[in-house]
């Protein structure tokens, strides 16, 4: 199995469930294939380089898979037919060093999707505020610098 990335640009104007569901259904056919999803980001709304198909922003979505290389057509074929999708890009990625980087990349997203289950299992402890007079005796003593002028003089 080969390692991928898909960069899609979505329509900018269907709500946030209609991408996830694009989204389930590109992963879908991935799965279907005998292929795995690695990773999925949404890079959110922005707007386009240039204009396409009368777009000028695009929802965009990142998926890094290892999958058959017969299941890049499938992809090309529905990403062709499903009119959310704007415009698609697979690449194959064959250097080493990409394929370290990316799956450090999951390993990442995975440690910190943990540790933030972890945290927020954790009870909460209460801080008390500590009691602070000091700033207050700064602030009114620059209030009343700034009202002089640079000679020393009160200004009028």
């Amino acid at each position: 199995m080969n390692y991928y990335e898909k960069v899609m640009i979505l329509d900018a104007n269907i709500d946030d469930n209609a991408v996830n569901e694009t989204v389930e259904r590109v992963k879908s056919v991935i799965v279907s294939k005998g292929g795995e999803v690695l990773k999925t980001e949404n890079w959110g709304r922005r707007k386009l380089a240039y204009e396409l198909n009368k777009h000028q922003k695009g929802n965009y979505v990142l998926l890094f898979f290892k999958s058959p290389p017969d299941t890049i057509l499938e992809l090309e074929k529905l990403s062709k037919i499903v009119d959310s999708i704007i415009k698609f890009m697979v690449v194959r990625i064959i250097k080493k060093k990409q394929i370290e980087k990316m799956l450090k990349s999951v390993a990442d997203a995975q440690a910190k999707k943990s540790a933030a289950s972890a945290e927020a299992a954790k009870p909460a402890i209460p801080v008390e505020p500590a009691q602070t007079a000091e700033p207050a005796q700064t602030e009114t003593q620059t209030t009343q610098d700034s009202e002089k002028s640079p000679e020393g003089n009160d200004v009028q």
